[in-house]
């Protein structure tokens, strides 16, 4: 820090840095001290500390909440770096002790729980047995927010509105697919095209920001929707596919082209292609400890692993 033309050391403390980019990302001392475990007197004595540490205001005090000014959105980015670096050493130390252990909670959307969850497990825990694992399903719209409070270390999940302290990394991408009963000699599990007369589409929940281009797809090719419905369960709306002629549109490696070739025909969205993003969400501040590290490359691998069975099939159909 620089006072006039003097360097002035750094005086404030860690928990300092943390509640100050808490209040940031909250946009609140109060949602604040709820995140750290504090108290919204004790964030704003640290806040009020650091502002005359600096000597500059971070804050604009406003009647609900709290507005960063251009000074704090510099210093955020900042100490942010600082998290992550703490965050890393302390990792490179722990890997120094033989083997993983801990523990971690991860938030996954339900078209990954389906059949990507349970392989990975069953792997993860045969070479990591002293770590306990926390799988959270839940929607693609509220992992951000569940990360954010700290509900979750981590998340797997689609593309998100780059909400405010949440970092995505990308692990893989899969066709999207429309996905129907299989025809009664069981020919499946892929169809051999799309259909012509208008459908009946069951929607997962709050894919609004993926409907779009599916339905730019389907129109493409001269398909329009009869009939629409909303079912929050992944394994609901399946069955309802499965025992009617209502159809979805999951990602590919949602069906298992084996255990569901008598149940279910899928086929690839195409010309325009349709994909679904399969994204690690993460706190900007943070760097994933290595046991949750360890996790994600196995799911990413199973999760590959169950696409590349699918595109497979459709080189091979010409698709």
């Amino acid at each position: 820090m620089t006072r006039g033309n003097r360097k002035v050391p750094f005086r404030g403390s860690l928990q300092d840095i943390r509640l100050f980019v808490a209040a940031y990302e909250e946009k609140s001392f109060t949602a604040a001290a709820q995140r750290e475990n504090s108290t919204q007197s004790g964030v704003s004595h640290h806040i009020r500390q650091l502002e005359m540490l600096l000597n500059v205001k971070l804050f604009v005090r406003e009647k609900v909440g709290v507005t960063a000014t251009p000074v704090a959105d510099v210093f955020y980015r900042k100490c942010i770096e600082t998290l992550r670096g703490i965050d890393d050493a302390t990792n490179r130390v722990a890997q120094f002790v033989q083997g993983h252990q801990g523990s971690f909670t991860v938030g996954i959307i339900p078209a990954l729980t389906h059949r990507i969850a349970a392989p990975t497990l069953l792997r993860f825990a045969q070479i990591h047995p002293n770590v306990k694992v926390r799988i959270v399903e839940s929607f693609g719209s509220l992992l951000p927010q569940m990360i954010a409070s700290g509900e979750l270390d981590f998340a797997i999940s689609t593309l998100h509105g780059g909400e405010t302290g949440i970092r995505a990394r990308h692990l893989l991408i899969t066709p999207e697919c429309l996905v129907s009963r299989a025809t009664p000699d069981g020919a499946g599990p892929l169809a051999t095209s799309l259909p012509t007369e208008p459908i009946n589409v069951a929607w997962a929940s709050r894919m609004e920001g993926r409907r779009a281009s599916i339905t730019t797809c389907l129109q493409a090719h001269g398909i329009t929707i009869d009939a629409e419905l909303e079912i929050d369960s992944a394994l609901a709306m399946l069955d309802l596919v499965g025992r009617s002629d209502w159809r979805t549109v999951s990602p590919c490696l949602m069906i298992d082209p084996e255990a569901d070739r008598q149940r279910f025909a899928i086929y690839p969205l195409r010309n325009p292609d349709v994909d679904f993003s399969v994204m690690l969400l993460e706190r900007s501040a943070n760097v994933l400890v290595p046991e949750a590290e360890a996790f994600v490359e196995m799911f990413t691998e199973e999760a590959q692993r169950a696409s590349d069975a699918w595109t497979e099939r459709f080189a091979q159909a010409g698709i």
